[in-house]
């Protein structure tokens, strides 16, 4: 082999490896976060919620979280959450009967404060509004984890 040829593959090798080491470490996380979002962002890591979560393609087992937040706007208008609700209520009494406070929460919250208190309680319970879900429950984050996890949620228009 030609020492041209042996530098072009040498080089080649040096690109994947670096490409590889750049997917497989993402952002420099040496870098402490700066803001909650930031904060967010390294607990959805931490948490494992990308093992399930995807953001904007690829495969998962979860809902891709590509905007998600037009989405929950949407699912948790005023009407269409109270139908959600009341379905909810006819069909499966006993579960309606144990989160009726939460429910209360969600409801009483306007814009997007309701996404926050929706998401604070999916978080402490996915089960109170997917009762069928998959996701485990995450209570034992703290509530400002919760409003960081939240932070970083809401970048994600």
């Amino acid at each position: 082999m030609r020492s041209s040829t042996m530098v072009t593959m040498f080089g080649i090798a040096a690109v994947v490896a670096a490409i590889g080491v750049l997917f497989l470490n993402g952002p420099n996380e040496s870098e402490e976060p700066k803001t909650p979002a930031d904060f967010g962002r390294r607990l959805f890591r931490v948490q494992g919620c990308s093992s399930c979560h995807a953001i904007g393609g690829g495969i998962s087992r979860g809902p891709d979280l590509a905007a998600v937040i037009p989405r929950l706007r949407a699912r948790l208008a005023d009407s269409e959450y109270r139908k959600h609700l009341s379905i909810l209520k006819k069909s499966r009494e006993d579960i309606y009967a144990l989160f009726t406070t939460e429910y209360d929460d969600v409801l009483k919250a306007q814009g997007d404060e309701r996404i926050r208190v929706w998401f604070g309680q999916h978080l402490n319970n996915p089960r109170f509004d997917h009762y069928l879900g998959q996701m485990p429950s995450f209570a034992h984050l703290t509530a400002q984890q919760v409003g960081y996890l939240t932070a970083f949620i809401f970048t994600l228009q």
